[in-house]
């Protein structure tokens, strides 16, 4: 489980849950009464009720907090519809190859979204978020380069070009093999 929200909530929850053991609770109570003082024990079991309660709340809130992450992550049968009706017309604008339009069909059906999602598949992260970037691309595509943005770029490349190790990790993080010179062979 790589989420951070749901990592830290079952964290929490482990943390509270070690706290209230029935052993570490019954532990507590043995101590308290074998101090023989009824007020000090009184006031050691309201500590340990006080203790229990505010564990309790603080479960509660765990467990309404995995339950909106839960909630947030599956889509409901209306979306399922809306989106097998609606939204491959939209991206069949953005998307002039057919093939890719017929592979988001089969993957955006009704059946392959319900069938998916009961077996535990996150669509909002697997299709959403790359249906994201491939709209941003496709409207950055459209939008024409100004000739300062072109002069940053060609500046930055240059600058790029004078560090060599700068010039290396470009093409490291770009997937690019990295050009020999002339001198290496």
């Amino acid at each position: 489980m790589n989420d951070p929200i749901i990592t830290q909530m079952a964290a929490n929850l482990a943390e509270v849950a070690a706290r209230n053991g029935a052993s570490i609770i019954s532990n507590k109570i043995k101590a308290a009464k074998a101090k023989r003082d009824n007020k000090a024990t009184i006031n050691e079991l309201e500590e340990i009720i006080s203790d229990l309660l505010a564990d309790k709340a603080e479960i509660q809130r765990i467990a309404q907090s995995y339950e909106q992450e839960l909630v947030s992550q599956k889509i409901t049968e209306d979306d399922i519809k809306y989106i097998t009706e609606n939204i491959l017309p939209i991206f069949s604008e953005f998307i002039p190859n057919k093939v890719e339009i017929e592979q988001l069909e089969k993957i955006l059906s009704v059946e392959t979204l319900t069938i998916m999602q009961l077996i535990g598949f996150n669509y909002k992260q697997a299709i959403g978020e790359p249906l994201t970037l491939l709209t941003r691309k496709a409207i950055e595509a459209k939008i024409p380069m100004d000739s300062k943005t072109n002069a940053n770029y060609v500046l930055a490349m240059a600058n790029l070009a004078q560090d060599e190790k700068a010039t290396k990790r470009y093409y490291q993080l770009t997937g690019q093999p990295i050009p020999k010179e002339e001198n290496d062979e």
